[in-house]
Order: structure tokens, then C-alpha cells, then sequence
């Protein structure tokens, strides 16, 4: 991405975070400032198209920001996957029935006139972290993002990690427990189905009898509340178990947790994290390791999706 320029300055382009639960976009410049913010529900159970043309509407709707001598690039979309860059087409999203082999990015340069760069979702976060969060300057981190869903972004050498068809990183899919929880993409026990935003709430509904958002729960802790206690307590394990494998396997510098559940700050998970992982990975990669919460809160998604049109 340009930065520092007054030429990053008079260069915008709109980030899309395509999320199970909310569509966000945003229009940022050339160096990572964002000049407006637009919202709404996604409108799942209507289709594809029907998030096509929200997707649409909202890029009308900030772009009205936009003056008359700044240079329009393009639009960034993260999207759940997995899914292809080159062909802009989503393959298969658990959490957003009907979009499979769905050509999203090519659909949209459509009713929108607008060259459409895609990537991953937790992809995009990961370059928004790099870029402007807690990760900036580190080769070697790990973001995970809770929402929906959990997915992940893995920075080894400084290099993103695609696989062969760009699918690699979908964490939320690490498999828990064998014979646990059936998850939609066909597994059972994955760790999305017992760590994401949208399960800590089951999960406290489960215990207490009540629907509560994360910042609620989160206060039920502070409280003292026994019922919330012993729920971070059964998260922090299985978060822990999911996050030594990562340890492990990547040896990063640092881990981030990002989304929906740390937008309400996360409690005490980074560092009962820290400290659950102690007992599951070698000395030598947890040395120097930092187990952090995203610094851009809802933003890292928009922001990197808007780096794949600076960057393209």
C-alpha cells in the first residue's frame, strides 16, 4: 500500500468485509485512513444476489465522500472461502449457504462498474494488521478472527501462506474433538463450532438460560458471576488447545485475536491463553511469543480488503 504520499492520499478505494452475520464497507485512502464507514445485516437467507446488491448499495453509499479530484481505484472484498483470487469466485462457505461456486467479485464488477479484487476474509484482516496493528514489522504472526465463524491468516517469512488453490489457513476447521459438535462444513468437533463469537454466546446461553451479547457475558465474569467464571474457563481450554497446535506447527512471534468476540474486549483470554499454552508447546517457541488482541477492532477487515486494490 502507498503510504506517506499525497498521491496515497488522493487514492481511494472501497474495503468490503463480507461477514455471516454483517456486510461492512468502507472507503479508504492510500494510507490507511478511512474516510467513511457503511453497515447492514447480510442478507444470507435471501441469496447471493441479494448480498451482490448490498454489497452494490453500499459501495453508492460511501463513495458519495468522495471529491471530485481524488482518483477512484477499486474494491477490495474479504470473503469467507474457500475461494479463488484469479477466478474472484467463492468455492464453498459454510456459513453462507447458496454462494458455492459463486463468482462474487466478478458479479459485483458487474452491477457495480468497478474493477473487484478477492481474498479470504481473515486474509485481508491479517494484511490490515500487518499494515497498521499490532503486528506491524513481524514476519511470523498469526491472526485469528471470531465471528461467525473463526478463520486465520498465517504470515511465515513475511510471506502469506495460500497453499496450492488458496485455501490454506482455515483454522476454524482445526478438528477439537473427533466426535463433538457437527459443524456445517461436514466435520465434527471444529474448533469454530466451540471458540468462535456466535459459539461463546451458545455456550453462555447453555449455563446461564440467557441470551447475552459478548460484552455482557464479559461483565457477568467481572462480576464474579460462577456460571461466567466457569465458562472463560472451558473457552480458554479449548482456545488454548487450538492455539499450542498453531504454536507448534508455525512458531510465530505473535498471535492476534481479532473479530466480533475481541471488539467487546476479550476478558481474559489473551493472557489465560498465554498461560494455558505453556503445558502444550516447546519452551523455545514460546519464547518471545505475544498472545495479543487486535488494535483496529472491526476495522482490520475493510482495511485490508482495500489494500488488495493499492496492492494489485
Amino acid at each position: 500500500m502507498k503510504t506517506g504520499t499525497s498521491e496515497g492520499a488522493s487514492q481511494l478505494a472501497v474495503g468490503i468485509d463480507l461477514g455471516g452475520t454483517n456486510l461492512r464497507a468502507a472507503l479508504v485512502n492510500g494510507e490507511g485512513k478511512i474516510i467513511a464507514h457503511a453497515k447492514c445485516r447480510t442478507p444470507v437467507e435471501e441469496g447471493p444476489e441479494a448480498t451482490v446488491q448490498a454489497m452494490a448499495e453500499l459501495i453508492q453509499t460511501v463513495k458519495k465522500e468522495t471529491a471530485a479530484d481524488v482518483k477512484f481505484l477499486g474494491v477490495g472484498i474479504g470473503s469467507p472461502g474457500p475461494l479463488s483470487r484469479k477466478e474472484k469466485m467463492i468455492y464453498q462457505t459454510p456459513n453462507l449457504p447458496g454462494f458455492d461456486r459463486f463468482p462474487l467479485g466478478k458479479r459485483l464488477e458487474e452491477l457495480s462498474g468497478f474493477t473487484v479484487q478477492i481474498d479470504n476474509d481473515a486474509k485481508c484482516a491479517t494484511f490490515g494488521e500487518r499494515l497498521f496493528g499490532r503486528a506491524q514489522n513481524k514476519k511470523d504472526f498469526v491472526l485469528l478472527t471470531f465471528g461467525t465463524g473463526i478463520g486465520g491468516g498465517i504470515v511465515s517469512n513475511g510471506q502469506m501462506i495460500y497453499g496450492k488453490s488458496d485455501g490454506a489457513c482455515e483454522v476454524g476447521h482445526l478438528t477439537l474433538y473427533p466426535e463433538g459438535r457437527p459443524c456445517k462444513c461436514g466435520n465434527k468437533g471444529c474448533f469454530e463450532q466451540y471458540c468462535s463469537a456466535s459459539a461463546f454466546k451458545r455456550r453462555a446461553f447453555e449455563k446461564s438460560g440467557l441470551e447475552l451479547g459478548g460484552w455482557e457475558i464479559f461483565e457477568a465474569f467481572e462480576k464474579g458471576n460462577a456460571w461466567a467464571v466457569e465458562l472463560l474457563r472451558e473457552f480458554t481450554h479449548d482456545l488454548a488447545l487450538a492455539t499450542a497446535s498453531l504454536v507448534n506447527v508455525f512458531e510465530p512471534e505473535m498471535i492476534v485475536f481479532g473479530g466480533g468476540l475481541f471488539t467487546s474486549g476479550g476478558g481474559p483470554l489473551c493472557s489465560w491463553t498465554q498461560e494455558a499454552i505453556k503445558e502444550r508447546c516447546f519452551k523455545s517457541s514460546q519464547m518471545n511469543l505475544e498472545i495479543v488482541s487486535s488494535s483496529l477492532g472491526g476495522d482490520a477487515g475493510v482495511l485490508g480488503a482495500a489494500s488488495l486494490v493499492f496492492n494489485s
